[in-house]
């Protein structure tokens, strides 16, 4: 099993670096890791290449781009019975505040804006979202209704620090879905359910020792599966 990897890990791993591994032709079982998988940037050519070479990789390429989405995120969540909240895609106030209501969050739809999401309690408030997320109109958003509290988690091979049984549990079947190893997710609690919202890319600097030991042991799981790693 190759491990491909951007960040800091245990030296016993024996990790390849990213461009190390796009310069090479090695064929064997890949685990991407990675802070950031999102289109065109180096996570997302480190399972591309493991993909033209044959290899089986976590995350693939169609993955890392349907969790990139949050429509699509959202609609493979809930097929797949992941709790989620409804949804509008649109690039009009009005018909988000009749369709939605207010609170609501909003989340850019364009894989190219990376400010996560905003959260809008009035008109003047979602205007003001849409125009940073939508490129100044230009681009449609995904509106959800904001029903709880929000709650942005790490999950570390679908683990999460949070002493909270419906986020921990979110947490594994959306990783079980997506095979996404490290993110950040966006959850809403209400009613004591916990809901999908969206996922977006951790910050290197976000991930703490207690992580870096948990993705030793993953790993160390997944070697002793043999070749097959369930993409």
């Amino acid at each position: 099993m190759l491990v491909v990897s951007s960040i800091g890990l245990c030296d016993d791993l024996h990790a390849l670096k990213p461009a190390v591994f796009l310069g090479s032709s090695i064929k064997d079982t890949t685990i991407n890791l990675t802070n950031d998988y999102r289109y065109l940037k180096t996570g997302y050519y480190v399972s591309l290449h493991a993909e033209i070479l044959g290899n089986q990789v976590i995350p693939s390429c169609e993955n890392i781009i349907d969790a990139s989405r949050t429509p699509i995120l959202l609609l493979r969540a809930s097929k797949a019975k992941i709790p989620t909240v409804p949804f509008l895609v649109t690039d009009n106030v009005k018909k988000i505040i009749t369709e939605v209501g207010l609170p609501v969050v909003v989340f850019a739809v364009n894989p190219f804006i990376h400010e996560g999401y905003k959260v809008a309690k009035n008109q003047s408030a979602l205007y003001r979202a849409m125009k940073s997320l939508g490129m100044n109109y230009k681009f449609a958003v995904c509106a959800e209704p904001l029903r709880g509290e929000l709650h942005s988690v790490k999950s570390v091979f679908g683990k999460t620090e949070l002493a909270d049984e419906q986020i921990s549990a979110l947490s594994q079947k959306v990783y079980e879905l997506f095979r996404i190893p490290l993110c950040k997710l966006h959850v809403q609690k209400a009613e004591d359910k916990a809901f999908l919202c969206g996922l977006e890319p951790l910050k290197e600097t976000e991930l703490s020792k207690a992580d870096l030991k948990l993705i030793s042991k993953e790993i160390m799981l997944i070697s002793q599966q043999g070749n097959h790693i369930g993409v």
